[in-house]
């Protein structure tokens, strides 16, 4: 019944038969068979044909406020009795913008992993905005994206500090400069992340200060991932801005960072939810560690 309840949902949530199946993985009838039968069990008519859509019938309204609340409650009372540990087994499905998802989250995963080993985890990676678009959905529990996202649906929680620097290949004019004007590399080759990436929203913002937006400079490259941006960036496209996350071992990979005077370019890291939405036990176990190391992080500076 509780799963019945949780479809009916979904249904008024989206407003939409075809959407829920589609994020579900099933087919069209067989989320209107399912909302079907919850009727039946109930004995009443939830939902009625309006215009190209559906409207819920007064009993629907009734059934749709109870059946919420009683979600609540059973999530609740999961949190309540979490400490059994046979309960802490299943699959938490988190969502990531690159930073976090490449070079943040596999080390946290696997320590939360150490205290309850029977937990799986699939990592799906992305810009910030698609992410948001998967909390949205339904499709993964929670997201760690490089982006707020504070809007009716969605609350977005402050996890960790980053910036951007810039980045060049070794072998490039520019590689030997200790310190450089923001005007002396307008005009240079530059690589920058794709449309909806954090990365590309926190440089945009620190540009505007200055007077400037992209157009104002000569943008040669747009990637969809941190790597490829360092690949681009090593085979002399041009230069880019990259996040000190994932800067380490630069030299190494053939890369120098350098200072660009009056440019900060900072952004903070973000754990997302659907707001008002409680997390299944164990992803909300989950959640709760990431957010606890927040603090250690900053007592080790690494903010």
């Amino acid at each position: 019944m509780l799963d019945l309840m949780r479809l009916f949902g979904q249904v008024v949530e989206e407003q939409s038969f075809t959407v829920v199946a589609r994020k579900l993985g099933i087919s069209q009838p067989a989320v209107s068979n399912q909302i079907r039968a919850f009727e039946e069990k109930l004995g009443v008519k939830l939902l009625y044909r309006k215009g190209k859509g559906f409207a819920l019938t007064p009993e629907g309204e009734i059934v749709h406020k109870h059946a919420l609340h009683m979600l609540d409650e059973w999530s609740e009372l999961m949190r309540e009795i979490g400490d059994s540990e046979k309960l802490m087994s299943g699959k938490i499905h988190i969502g990531a913008s690159h930073i976090p998802g490449e070079y943040l989250l596999p080390a946290y995963l696997a320590a939360f992993r150490k205290n309850y080993p029977e937990i799986i985890f699939k990592l799906s990676i992305g810009d910030s905005l698609e992410m948001a678009e998967k909390v949205l959905s339904h499709e993964v529990d929670f997201a760690v994206v490089g982006a707020v996202f504070d809007t009716e649906k969605l609350t977005s929680e402050f996890w960790l500090n980053d910036e951007l620097g810039f980045v060049i290949s070794s072998d490039h004019p520019l590689s030997t400069c200790e310190s450089l004007e923001i005007n002396s590399i307008m005009e240079d080759p530059m690589i920058i992340r794709e449309m909806g990436s954090g990365h590309r929203r926190a440089f945009e913002e620190a540009i505007s200060k200055h007077g400037l937006d992209l157009n104002d400079f000569n943008i040669v490259l747009e990637v969809g991932s941190t790597e490829a941006v360092k690949n681009a960036v090593r085979s002399g496209i041009g230069f880019s801005f990259l996040s000190r996350h994932a800067s380490e071992s630069c030299e190494k990979q053939g890369l120098v960072w350098a200072n660009v005077k009056d440019l900060s370019i900072e952004r903070g890291f973000y754990l997302l939810t659907r707001r008002n939405k409680p997390l299944t036990l164990i992803a909300d176990e989950c959640y709760r560690f990431l957010a606890s190391q927040r603090s250690e992080a900053r007592g080790q500076g690494l903010e």
